[in-house]
């Protein structure tokens, strides 16, 4: 592992990054290092796990809007098709 020293011309002062110039072994990762990226990746498969409990709860709306949006995209390219405009006796009536 090397530390570049970051320049700064801003009166910030320098500070080290460490770089991981190799692969670690397992075994020389601290357990505190450890735990935190455990409890970090479950946060995160916790956190992209809601995606899947909203898009469950949100589904029979989903499902609506998409039908109203097939039904009218095909109102209107009925219309079109027909040389009908807006308004028209049995124009929007299934």
């Amino acid at each position: 592992m090397s530390f570049p020293r970051s320049g700064s011309t801003s009166g910030v002062p320098d500070t080290v990054l460490p770089v991981l110039s190799a692969a670690m072994p397992e075994s020389d990762i601290p357990e505190a290092l450890r735990a935190a990226l455990d409890a970090r990746a479950q946060e995160k498969a916790a956190f992209m796990a809601l995606s899947d409990e909203l898009l469950h709860a949100l589904r029979p709306e989903i499902e609506r809007l998409a039908a109203e949006l097939v039904h009218k995209s095909l109102q209107q390219a009925w219309r079109a098709r027909a040389g009908l405009g807006e308004g028209v006796v049995g124009v929007d009536t299934p």
